[in-house]
């Protein structure tokens, strides 16, 4: 998706985002848009490493090509070491799906 992304949209990663792929787009646009108001970031300075944009894993998938899990974790590792600051995504202060998904 980030390959569709218009130029004045694209900049250096500011933050890694952990989240999980369960929460509804209501849920993800309106943490990103909480968490930039509560911090006074400005939205034009502020670019999101999120792994459903920036890795097409369906393209891996339909190359026929196999991802072992290592390769996997060196990619978000090297991803997370580049960036240098990640925001984790809760859905629910009490109860977040975040701590009971499997990774």
């Amino acid at each position: 998706i980030v390959d569709a992304v218009e130029g004045q949209h694209r900049g250096r990663a500011t933050h890694f985002v952990s989240w999980c792929w369960d929460y509804t787009l209501d849920e993800f646009v309106g943490s990103i848009r909480s968490w930039l108001r509560k911090d006074n970031l400005c939205p034009d300075d502020t670019f999101l490493w999120v792994c459903f944009f920036c890795n097409n894993q369906y393209r891996i998938k339909d190359a026929g090509s196999q991802v072992a899990p290592q390769e996997l974790r060196s990619t978000f590792e090297h991803s997370l070491e580049q960036v240098g600051q990640m925001v984790i995504m809760l859905n629910d202060f009490f109860d977040p799906m975040y701590i009971s998904r499997a990774w």
